[in-house]
């Protein structure tokens, strides 16, 4: 339980955001605490992933208030919003990676931007691909890779500058099923490790039962309900949360 003294890390004030006429957030309000794993859950279009691409801007919220670590991030110019940015790994549903560019080098990329020297960031995306299991990977390009491969690339990415909070866009779904497992482990260890805050757009139910503190559901651009895995998942009070449950079951 959150002391009354503890602020949060991310929080989310009555965010709006509209796409032509079809208001696809309406009034979002959401805290999420250092060390936390939140998962959000809802049908498809509910507004899930516009929600967490809002939150560093990657989409522009048409209303509301974010704040990343107590910094308000809605204000922010070019310069300032990209110091954000880097404070908060993405992980997306496409792989987005460099295809010119080789594992170890997709991963250092950000740190060199940074202006790490390349042996230093080098070493360090081969510490982050060690924690995914792609060491024996690091000299491959990503058309060598499988799915999954690609996709733990993309973790390790996101890893590499050991941000405070990781937004993850339904990170499977892009995957055949039978690759689906091995990020789920990756994420279930990131989830015990307690390395980094995580929320999460997935679908995945039994990953959401094992890893959530809290579970957000969502429907037509609302949050419906919000509460921890063992209450939401067997005791709903929302009908989306009805329908998740019944998924549990089979």
């Amino acid at each position: 339980m959150k002391t009354v003294e503890e602020k949060p890390l991310l929080k989310v004030e009555g965010l709006e955001k509209s796409f032509q006429k079809r208001k696809v957030l309406k009034g979002i309000n959401l805290n999420i605490f250092s060390g936390e794993t939140i998962i959000v859950m809802g049908p498809s279009g509910c507004g899930k992933s516009t929600l967490i691409r809002c939150i560093n801007r990657l989409t522009e919220p048409d209303d509301g208030r974010i704040f990343f670590a107590g910094e308000e991030v809605m204000g922010l110019g070019p310069l300032e919003l990209s110091a954000v940015r880097r404070r908060i790994g993405f992980v997306f549903q496409q792989f987005n990676l460099i295809r010119r560019l080789n594992v170890v080098e997709n991963v250092a990329f950000a740190l060199r931007i940074d202006g790490q020297p390349k042996e230093e960031a080098e070493a360090k995306a081969m510490a982050v691909l060690a924690r995914v299991g792609l060491v024996e990977r690091a000299l491959n390009f990503p058309a060598e890779l499988s799915g999954g491969e690609q996709q733990r690339v993309g973790i390790a990415r996101a890893l590499a500058r050991k941000p405070p909070l990781m937004l993850w866009d339904e990170p499977t779904a892009a995957l055949d099923p039978i690759l689906v497992s091995e990020v789920m482990e990756i994420m279930e260890e990131l989830v015990r490790s307690k390395a980094t805050t995580m929320l999460v757009v997935t679908h995945e139910v039994g990953f959401a039962s094992r890893a959530a503190d809290r579970i957000v559901f969502m429907d037509q651009g609302e949050i419906v309900e919000e509460g921890n895995p063992a209450t939401v998942l067997t005791t709903p009070s929302s009908e989306i949360g009805e329908k998740y449950k019944k998924l549990l079951k089979t």
